[in-house]
C-alpha cells in the first residue's frame, strides 16, 4: 500500500471510529433504581427569641418525588433544662409539626434535650428519641452601617460594630433582613464564620454582606431598614449546615461516589429499633441591630 493510500486509509478508520463513538453517545440507557427506606427526620431548634418554636417530624421521600415529605402525627415532643419542661403540640393546620406556646424563649447558657416518642414504622409499638445541645452565650451588635464598597462598582457594603461573649461559641452565622424580610434565607446563603474572621473580642467596621445594586433581590431603596441578625451555635450544628450545604452542591467531580448521609444528633432510645434517622435538634443564641439606608 502507497504512502498516500495508506494515509487515506488511516482517515477513514479514525472517522468511523469518532462516528461510531458519537452515536454511541446518543444511545438512550435506562437504568432502574430503587428507593431506600424511609428515614425518619426530625428537626427544629430553640432560641433566645420569645415566640412560638417548633419541632417538625417527618418521613423521607424518594430523590426523584417532588411531593412535600409527610408529617409524622400523635407523637409526644418536649424539650427539657434544669428540671423544667417545655411541651409541644400537634399543630391544626399542618401534620407532623410540633409548637410551644407563643411565650416560650431559650436562656444562654443551659443545655436542652429534646425528647420524642411515636410509631414510625406503625407496628404499634412507641419508639424514643432524644437530642441533646447547648445554647451558647450571644455575641453583641452595637451598630450597623451601610457605605459603597470601595472596591467593588455597584456594590454597597454592610458594616458592623460590636463584641463577642466572653465564653464564645467559636461559630456564627449573619443574616440580612431588608424590611423585615430575610434576603439569605436559602441554605446556600447561610454564612458561617468563626472567631478568627471576627478577628478579636471587639470588632469595629466588620463587612458581613455585599449588596449587588445591579440585582434587583439585592438593590435597596433610600428608607429602607436593613437588619442584621447574628447567631452563635455549637461546632457540631456548623459541621451539620455545612455538611448539608455539601450534600445540596452534589458530588465534584461529576461522578466521584455519592456522599455520606449527613451525620445527626437524633438518637433512638429503643433497642430493637432499626429505624434510620435524620435531621439535627440545636439550641442558640441571637442578637440583632439595624440601620436605615439614606
Amino acid at each position: 500500500m502507497g504512502a498516500k493510500n495508506y494515509f487515506r486509509y488511516i482517515m477513514f478508520a479514525g472517522c468511523t471510529l469518532l462516528f461510531s463513538l458519537f452515536v454511541a453517545c446518543l444511545e438512550r440507557i435506562n437504568i432502574s433504581t430503587e428507593a431506600s427506606p424511609p428515614r425518619l427526620v426530625i428537626y427544629g431548634y430553640i432560641t433566645t427569641d420569645t415566640t412560638q418554636h417548633a419541632i417538625r417530624i417527618t418521613r423521607s421521600t424518594g430523590y426523584f418525588i417532588a411531593t412535600k415529605p409527610e408529617g409524622i402525627p400523635d407523637a409526644t415532643v418536649s424539650l427539657g433544662y434544669d428540671g423544667e419542661i417545655i411541651e409541644f403540640t400537634e399543630s391544626s393546620e399542618e401534620s407532623g409539626l410540633y409548637v410551644t406556646s407563643p411565650g416560650v424563649c431559650g436562656i444562654a447558657g443551659k443545655t436542652y434535650t429534646l425528647h420524642a416518642s411515636l410509631d414510625f414504622d406503625g407496628d404499634g409499638k412507641t419508639e424514643m428519641y432524644e437530642a441533646t445541645s447547648y445554647m451558647p452565650f450571644p455575641a453583641t451588635l452595637d451598630s450597623a452601617a451601610i457605605i459603597p464598597s470601595p472596591v467593588m462598582n455597584n456594590f454597597l457594603q454592610v458594616l458592623i460594630w460590636g463584641s463577642l461573649p466572653e465564653e464564645s461559641s467559636h461559630n456564627f452565622s449573619f443574616h440580612l433582613f431588608r424590611n423585615g424580610v430575610m434576603m439569605n434565607d436559602s441554605l446556600r446563603g447561610f454564612q458561617i464564620v468563626q472567631d478568627d474572621y471576627l478577628i478579636s473580642e471587639k470588632f469595629n467596621a466588620l463587612p458581613v454582606f455585599y449588596l449587588n445594586q445591579e440585582r434587583n433581590r439585592n438593590k435597596l431603596s433610600i428608607g429602607d431598614t436593613l437588619t442584621v441578625q447574628v447567631e452563635s451555635f455549637t461546632p457540631e450544628y456548623a459541621t451539620f449546615i455545612m455538611n448539608a450545604r455539601q450534600e445540596l452542591q452534589g458530588s465534584i467531580p461529576l461522578f466521584s461516589g455519592p456522599p455520606a448521609n449527613v451525620e445527626t444528633n437524633i438518637r433512638c432510645l429503643s433497642p430493637d429499633s432499626k429505624t434510620e434517622i435524620s435531621g439535627f435538634f440545636t439550641a442558640y443564641s441571637k442578637h440583632r441591630t439595624a440601620t436605615v439606608y439614606e
